[in-house]
C-alpha cells in the first residue's frame, strides 16, 4: 500500500472512530433523559450535546468527507463500484439518526418525554452501521 493511501486511511478510520463515537455518546446522554429523574441533568446534557456536536461530531464528518473523497481519487475506484455504494447506505442512515438523536434531545431538554427504549434502538443501530463501514473499508481500503 502506497505511503500516501495508507496516511488518508488512517486518517479517514479516525475521522470515523470520532464521528461515529460521539454519536454513541449522544445516544447515551439520550438514555440519560428518557430516566426517570432526569429534570436535574437536563440543561447539563443540553450543553454537552451542543459541545460535543459542534467540537467533536462536525470535525470528524468533515475530515472524514474529505479523506474518503481524497481515498477515492488514489484508490480510482469508480462510483458505481458496488461496495461504494453498500458503503454509503449506513452512512447515509448514520446521518440520519444523526440528526434524530439531535432532535430528540434537544426536545427532551426542552422537557418532553423520551421514551425509554428509544436510545437502545438507536445504540443498536449506531453499533450495527459502525460495524458494517469498517469492515467495508478495512476490506476494500477506500
Amino acid at each position: 500500500m502506497p505511503k500516501g493511501l495508507a496516511f488518508v486511511l488512517t486518517l479517514h478510520m479516525t475521522a470515523i472512530v470520532f464521528w461515529l463515537g460521539s454519536l454513541m455518546a449522544r445516544v447515551l446522554m439520550l438514555g440519560r433523559l428518557a430516566a426517570p429523574g432526569s429534570a436535574d441533568a437536563r440543561p447539563v446534557v443540553g450543553l454537552l450535546h451542543r459541545r460535543l456536536h459542534l467540537f467533536v461530531e462536525v470535525p470528524a464528518f468533515s475530515v472524514l468527507f474529505i479523506a474518503g473523497l481524497a481515498l477515492l481519487h488514489l484508490t480510482r475506484a469508480p462510483l458505481t463500484a458496488t461496495w461504494l455504494l453498500v458503503k454509503l447506505l449506513p452512512v447515509v442512515a448514520l446521518s440520519g439518526l444523526d440528526g434524530l438523536v439531535s432532535v430528540q434531545i434537544k426536545r427532551a431538554v426542552g422537557g418532553k418525554r423520551i421514551p425509554a427504549s428509544q436510545p437502545v434502538l438507536y445504540a443498536i443501530g449506531v453499533v450495527v452501521g459502525t460495524a458494517l463501514i469498517m469492515y467495508l473499508v478495512l476490506t476494500k481500503g477506500a
